[in-house]
C-alpha cells in the first residue's frame, strides 16, 4: 500500500486529473456543444477520446518521473519530506516506469490519430515526450526557457483536443466555417489562459525552490534575474491575463451570460488579484508554496468555466 502512495505522488495523480478534466469539459462542453448547435458530431468517438486523453495522461506521467529523477539533489534541499525516489522508489524503477508510460502514451496516441486518419497527429505525444525529456535534463536549469517549455505543453494539453477535429484539421475552407472559426476561438482563448496561468506558476515555483536549484547550478529566472524582477514578470503576466479575462466578458456580455460574467468575476479575476497582493508580500518558501496553490486553485476554475458552454449553447 505504501508502494502505491508513494507511485501515486511520484506521478502528481492531482495534475494528472487536471489533465483529465480539461480535456474532458473541453470535448464535451465546448467541441460537442459547438458542433451540436450546427448539426454535426464530435470527429472523436467516445472510446477514441479516452484513448487520447490516457495518451496525455501517461506521457505527463512520465514527464513527472524523469523530473524527479534528475531533481534528486535538489529535492534533497527543498523537500526532503516529500521525497519518494531512492526513499520507497528505487532509481531503477522510476526509469522503469518512464519508459513503460511513454511509451504507452506514446502508442496510444499513434491509434487514435490512426483511426482518425491523420498519422502525422500522433508525432504529438512524441515532440511532448522529447520536450518533458529535455525539459528534466537541459531546460529546466536555464532561465525563461525550462518555464516556456512547461507553459507551452500545458496549453498543448488543451490544443490537442482541438487537432483531432476535422472543423480544424480537415481544410482550410473547414477552419474557415463559422463553427471552424468558433472552435479555434474558444479553444485558443483557454489556450492562452493555461499558459500565462501555467507561466505565473512556474516562476513562483522557481522563487520557491531558489535554495535547492542554485544549490544545483540552475539558473532560473529568481537566480539570474533576481527576486524583485522575478516578481514583476509575474505581475505583467496577471496583468496580461486579467486583460484577457475582460475582453472574455466583454464577449460573454454581448451573448448575455451575465451568470458566466459574475462566476469570472468572483472566482478567476478577484483571486488573481488576491494571488498579486500575497505574491507581493511573499519573503519565504512557505509564502511562495501558499501563492503556487492559489495558483493552482486559479486554474480550475478557470477549466470549471468551460461549463457555461453547455448550459447556454
Amino acid at each position: 500500500m505504501k508502494l502505491w502512495a508513494a507511485f501515486f505522488r511520484l506521478i502528481r495523480y492531482p495534475n494528472l486529473v487536471y489533465i483529465a478534466l480539461t480535456q474532458f469539459l473541453l470535448q464535451y462542453c465546448v467541441v460537442a456543444p459547438v458542433l451540436h448547435s450546427s448539426g454535426e458530431e464530435p470527429s472523436l468517438s467516445v472510446p477514441q477520446f479516452v484513448l487520447l486523453c490516457l495518451s496525455t495522461v501517461f506521457v505527463a506521467a512520465a514527464g513527472y518521473i524523469i523530473n524527479d529523477y534528475f531533481d534528486i539533489n535538489i529535492d534533497i534541499v527543498n523537500k526532503p519530506d516529500k521525497m519518494v525516489l531512492d526513499k520507497v522508489i528505487s532509481r531503477r524503477w522510476a526509469m522503469a516506469w518512464h519508459t513503460i508510460l511513454n511509451m504507452a502514451g506514446v502508442s496510444l496516441g499513434f491509434i487514435v490519430a490512426w483511426k482518425t486518419g491523420q498519422i502525422y497527429l500522433g508525432f504529438t505525444q512524441v515532440i511532448c515526450s522529447l520536450l518533458l525529456w529535455f525539459y528534466s535534463t537541459s531546460f529546466k536549469r536555464q532561465a525563461l526557457i525550462g518555464n516556456v517549455v512547461i507553459s507551452l505543453l500545458t496549453a498543448l494539453s488543451v490544443v490537442v483536443v482541438g487537432f483531432y477535429e476535422k472543423q480544424i484539421y480537415h481544410s482550410f475552407e473547414a477552419i474557415m466555417s463559422p463553427i471552424g472559426r468558433k472552435l479555434i476561438q474558444i479553444i485558443g482563448v483557454y489556450a492562452l489562459f493555461a499558459f500565462i496561468i501555467s507561466m505565473v506558476r512556474e516562476i513562483v515555483k522557481d522563487l520557491e525552490d531558489m535554495i535547492g536549484d542554485s544549490k544545483d547550478g540552475c539558473r532560473t529566472i529568481p537566480i539570474i534575474w533576481g527576486v524583485l524582477p522575478a516578481k514583476r514578470l509575474c505581475y505583467a503576466l496577471l496583468l496580461g491575463l486579467q486583460v484577457t479575462i475582460i475582453l472574455v466578458e466583454i464577449r460573454v456580455w454581448l451573448l448575455g451570460w451575465s451568470i458566466a460574467i459574475i462566476y469570472l468575476l468572483l472566482l478567476v479575476q478577484l483571486p488573481c488579484l488576491y494571488i498579486y497582493q500575497q505574491l507581493k508580500k511573499a519573503t519565504t518558501a512557505a509564502d511562495y508554496h501558499k501563492v503556487s496553490s492559489l495558483v493552482k486553485l486559479v486554474m480550475l476554475t478557470g477549466i470549471l468555466s468551460m461549463i457555461f458552454f453547455k448550459l447556454f449553447l
